[in-house]
């Protein structure tokens, strides 16, 4: 009898599976958000030059405090100045006004900043309320942040305002990104309506679908370039077989919820079994989520969420985000899990491992909210992290140090 996988088997199953999609190249301003598939390189040393930290004057720092109090002041190096200004070195006992970001003239490796100087009525000459400074004081040196060659930005970055603007330093007018991902997510169940029916047009055996908009949200957060379709079918083989058919002709990836249990209308591994599809995971030993199925076709995948709503979202956290990951490109593939207290003792289990939905609390500690079951979707809106419970029979004592994964917002 085949067992049935833990977490940390199944996601290294499904992993394995998901495929790595292709890339593209995107202009500069429409970069943010997305993942960078290859490295970003300096195309010459940052900052080029020595360049001055502060306005002031720039200076010989061996002269001040010396016999010379007075400095004549031999002109000006505005920031983006000509080369005449910097090259042309600066004469003995004078010093030269200097802009924030300007290159230090030749000869100079300091600037003593303007709020340090007295500048003489005539406006030739300057005074310091220093009596010394030191090489490279108030200086931005050549390369000290990346030199010519250095990788600025490491594939698989998701690129934020800041890396926008390092690419941008070293002359990257376009990136190579992944993407776009093309999604299609396919709810299924006969009591299933959209959430635009009203009230009273609900029968009461029908509920709205929560799942479909839920994970369409969950993607935008992960997928800043993608197509996302969201497509329904009811509980019957022959439509589950054409939705699944449609669904993965024209996607990288197809999540589906509901209809993978063994009930008599679970259509879906029937279906993904009549298209081809190699079965990868079909059940996992963890609560919520037991329920779930990952199969592929070449370089395509589907993930088969179970159908309660919390069910959907816990496995969409543990499952779906780390794939998503891989299809981008990311380096790591694993999740940001980390390390809290527990502040109450919570139930668990010996045989499936417990994730639940919990709230960080002021001290840093995590509460496990009550819940009633996998249905109870309401109890997660004030929840901002998972809780993972270690396998075990007696509850989990309050004090007990657990990994918490933060909740996609």
């Amino acid at each position: 009898m085949q067992t049935t996988p833990g977490y940390d088997e199944a996601l290294a199953r499904v992993l394995a599976a998901a495929p790595v999609i292709g890339q593209t190249p995107v202009p500069l301003h429409a970069s943010r958000g997305c993942v960078l598939r290859e490295d970003v390189t300096a195309d010459r040393d940052q900052p080029p030059f020595d360049r001055s930290a502060m306005d002031g004057f720039a200076v010989r720092s061996e002269l001040i405090g010396a016999s010379t109090k007075e400095f004549r002041i031999d002109g000006s190096v505005p920031a983006g100045a000509s080369p005449v200004h910097f090259t042309t070195p600066v004469p003995d006992g004078c010093v030269r006004r200097i802009a924030t970001g300007a290159p230090l003239p030749a000869g100079c490796d300091a600037t003593i900043p303007i709020e340090q100087s007295r500048v003489s009525p005539d406006g030739l000459s300057v005074t310091f309320s220093v009596d010394r400074a030191s090489p490279g004081q108030n200086v931005h040196r050549r390369a000290s942040d990346a030199s010519r060659g250095d990788v600025v930005l490491p594939g698989g970055t998701v690129l934020g305002p800041a890396h926008v603007g390092i690419a941008a330093a070293v002359g990257c007018a376009t990136l190579n990104v992944a993407g776009p991902v093309r999604v299609t997510i396919l709810t299924t169940g006969d009591e299933l309506r959209d959430a635009s029916v009203p009230t009273d047009a609900l029968q009461p055996q029908q509920v709205r679908n929560s799942n479909g908009p839920m994970l369409a949200a969950l993607l935008q957060s992960l997928l800043p370039r993608s197509d996302v379709t969201i497509a329904h079918t009811p509980d019957d083989a022959e439509q589950t077989l054409a939705a699944a058919r449609e669904a993965l002709s024209r996607s990288h990836m197809v999540v589906t919820t509901g209809g993978v249990s063994v009930g008599e209308r679970d259509a879906l591994p029937w279906a993904w079994k009549q298209l081809g599809l190699e079965t990868v995971v079909a059940g996992v030993a963890i609560q919520p989520g037991k329920p779930l199925l990952a199969a592929r076709d070449d370089n395509k995948l589907v993930l088969g969420l179970p159908g309660n709503p919390v069910s959907v979202l816990c496995t969409a956290h543990l499952f779906l985000w780390p794939v998503v990951r891989k299809m981008l490109g990311n380096t790591p593939e694993a999740l940001p899990w980390r390390d809290a207290m527990l502040a109450s003792d919570v139930k668990a289990s010996s045989k499936r491992e417990v994730f639940r939905a919990g709230a960080t609390q002021s001290d840093g500690s995590v509460r496990v909210i009550p819940w009633h079951g996998s249905g109870d979707l309401v109890h997660t809106a004030g929840a901002d992290v998972w809780v993972r419970l270690p396998l075990q029979d007696e509850p989990v004592a309050a004090g007990t140090i657990v990994h918490t994964l933060a909740m996609i917002r």
